[in-house]
């Protein structure tokens, strides 16, 4: 039987609901509606650590972020990246006959101006170029870079520090490339897997094409959204006044609408060249953006505009259309795996949940786990400082069909452990925290508590006897 091929497309920060198919935001997708309705919808799809650099290593590797010693951006400073040693879906592909292409954002590497002030790449800041070798994790054809928010004018790399400029929208023109290199330069005769990572709709929020703000003369927000505080997870004030508030949001839809766009072009020129049919695709994204939900921007927090993403799969021939079970972000690759039938490692920490896409099965008793720890280079200071170990603070939980549990310590060096638990199903905007010290809420959490401890222990997550001895007059 001939071996089906692989396009795996994921934008940045980009929510679940910010597709005209999910019915949330009102946003103007219909090339990726149509493919919802000839896909497996995974509506129960979940960024276990909802940042660009913990989600993607979760994804290329089928491990968990703290497993892998990553608990928050490879950034200038911290000595952390993907480490060498970790096999990935490159290599799980390659290894069965795949060849492998990667075209977009990384975010996997170390920055360069970690160890160079003025790298011959030209990369500055957290970006980063990856030489060919172990560091590209068996992707063989490369036109990447780690990560750069001017979208109007992005740069890459191929297989030297020359740095290539390109004055086009990074989605517009990575959707370019990964045509040219489905059309020219992969082998005909060999099974593929291409890769293809989007940075937009990320900030900087206003780098979009202005036919596609066009789209939006107004926006309506979410019920959700409040204006009287609004600032970042760790406290930093955003400086929005409802108008701004507006026109940031005007601009997030008009990315997801350009990227429908691009999305629409790669879909028809699979179609054209008769390889849809031939070929698994995924539409998915590495977490969400909260754009004014509970006053927060950005993501890192547990709600479901920072943690639920697309995860949208197509399998040709299968005509389930809904998927309801739980899937984290370290159960993608070996559900690819398993969807096509490559050899899964004993290194992937995720579960092959493809006959859950595959079938009329279901497991609704599945949870996914979520975690995160403080990241941003204050804390870290701070952290080191006070010889603490910023991993085992944060927060972790857990997102089961009905409920969201949440298990706090904060982000500062001094714990303040709090607890919150929301019935999802019923308040899908979180509106309502469950009270606690109702004994039908207390014995819920309480249950769930326990699965979040048993799979910190697991991971040997030092977060675990820290809530042990700090929540304990909770």
């Amino acid at each position: 039987m001939k071996q089906k091929n692989l396009v795996f497309v994921f934008a940045d920060q980009w929510r679940a609901g910010a597709m005209g198919y999910a019915h949330e935001d009102p946003v103007l997708t219909p090339n990726m509606d149509a493919f919802c309705a000839d896909a497996t919808y995974c509506d129960h799809a979940f960024s276990t650590f909802p940042v660009c650099t913990a989600h993607r290593a979760s994804l290329i590797t089928g491990r968990y972020p703290l497993s892998m010693g990553i608990f928050t951006n490879c950034k200038t400073g911290l000595s952390m990246r993907l480490g060498d040693d970790e096999i990935g879906v490159g290599q799980m592909l390659k290894a069965a006959g795949y060849q492998t292409a990667y075209i977009g954002k990384w975010h996997l590497d170390e920055p360069e101006q970690n160890h160079c002030e003025a790298p011959a790449s030209g990369a500055r800041d957290w970006d980063a170029f990856t030489p060919p070798g172990v560091r590209r994790h068996g992707f063989d054809y490369w036109y990447s870079y780690g990560t750069y928010d001017w979208h109007l004018t992005p740069h890459y790399w191929h297989d030297t520090p020359e740095m290539i400029r390109v004055n086009e929208w990074s989605p517009r023109h990575e959707t370019t490339k990964a045509i040219e290199y489905l059309r020219d330069i992969r082998k005909k005769d060999q099974p593929f897997a291409l890769y293809l990572s989007w940075n937009p709709p990320h900030s900087i929020y206003d780098q979009v094409p202005q036919e596609y703000l066009d789209l939006y003369p107004d926006v309506q927000l979410k019920d959700n959204v409040s204006f009287d505080h609004i600032h970042h997870h760790t406290g930093e004030v955003v400086d929005y006044t409802p108008e701004q508030m507006k026109l940031t949001t005007r601009q997030y839809y008009a990315a997801v609408s350009g990227l429908d766009d691009q999305f629409g072009r790669l879909v028809h020129y699979l179609k054209e060249a008769g390889l849809y049919d031939d070929t698994v695709i995924v539409l998915s994204a590495d977490h969400g953006d909260m754009m004014g939900s509970h006053g927060l921007m950005g993501k890192h927090v547990w709600y479901e505009e920072s943690v639920r993403i697309p995860f949208v799969v197509r399998v040709p021939g299968n005509e389930k259309r809904l998927c309801r079970t739980c899937i984290g972000s370290q159960d993608m690759t070996p559900t690819l795996m398993g969807i096509l039938g490559v050899p899964i490692p004993d290194t992937v920490e995720g579960a092959d949940l493809s006959a859950c896409l595959l079938t009329e099965q279901e497991d609704l008793s599945r949870e996914s786990f979520l975690c995160a720890c403080p990241g941003r280079d204050v804390f870290l200071k701070k952290f080191a400082e006070a010889g603490r170990d910023p991993k085992m603070f944060g927060w972790r939980g857990v997102r089961t069909q009905d409920y969201t549990y949440v298990m706090e310590l904060g982000y500062d060096v001094v714990a303040k452990p709090a607890r919150y638990l929301y019935c999802t199903a019923a308040d899908p905007q979180q509106m309502h925290p469950l009270a606690l010290d109702v004994p039908e809420n207390r014995d819920t959490a309480a249950a769930l508590e326990a699965r979040v401890l048993t799979w910190m222990r697991r991971q040997n997550d030092g977060f675990a006897e820290n809530w042990l001895s700090e929540a304990s007059a909770l």
